[in-house]
């Protein structure tokens, strides 16, 4: 009996250890020696973050909107769906059902007009949508400290102050924080992961139908 046990125990062991490769996401071959290389590897292994044919991370192309909704989703396990209403946004298109999750979650707004899904993100966007999906409490009291703080938009600058107050993000050198600028995908994954470390995977959000709001048509450029 005791010899069965520990054969069996040796049969698990063995089993667990020669399958443990296959719980860790493959190495990049753009990510050896860069910056960002372990928070990439983290999101990568979580399967929060995915790469590229050729086996690429490519960690300092600027992460376009449609990429990033589709992280947020994964984070939050978004399920539910809305309507897409954009004009440049195609049910045939690999990102619907993404912006349609997000849509119904409520972090896209307004709903109308063009979204330009494949444009760069910009860094007000990424700290709004993150704020709002973790729920924190807005702030722009911190903002002043940015020499460009009256060109964050105004929808944006109370979660874009909570991140910069829990120290999620920060700005540059010369003293600006430039809202309008694109994120790299290294910097999404050093971002997301700080996030995850200090507050675990945000819920998942839903907004009733009749709350989900159109807004103004021009916001996405």
């Amino acid at each position: 009996m005791k010899k069965g046990k520990k054969l069996l125990l040796i049969i698990i062991t063995f089993f667990l250890v020669f399958n443990s490769s296959s719980i860790y996401a493959k190495k990049f071959q753009d990510t050896k020696g860069h910056w960002a290389n372990s928070y990439i590897d983290k999101l990568s292994d979580a399967g929060i973050m995915a790469g590229y044919d050729g086996n690429k991370f490519k960690p300092d192309t600027y992460i376009s909107r449609a990429e990033f909704y589709a992280v947020v989703n994964q984070m939050a396990g978004l399920k539910k769906t809305y309507t897409v209403t954009f004009s440049d946004v195609q049910t045939s298109d690999w990102f619907y059902n993404d912006v349609a999750k997000g849509i119904k979650a409520g972090y896209i707004v307004p709903t109308t007009g063009k979204l330009n899904p494949n444009n760069p993100i910009t860094r007000e966007e990424v700290t709004s949508i993150l704020g709002y999906m973790y729920k924190v409490n807005p702030d722009e009291s911190v903002l002043k400290q940015f020499k460009d703080q009256s060109s964050i938009s105004t929808a944006n600058r109370g979660y874009t102050g909570a991140l910069v107050k829990l120290k999620i993000v920060n700005g540059y050198e010369d003293g600006t924080f430039r809202p309008k600028s694109g994120m790299t995908r290294g910097e999404i994954a050093k971002t997301i992961s700080l996030l995850i470390d200090e507050y675990g995977l945000p819920g998942e959000r839903v907004v009733v139908d009749s709350k989900i709001k159109f807004g103004d048509r021009s916001l996405y450029n």
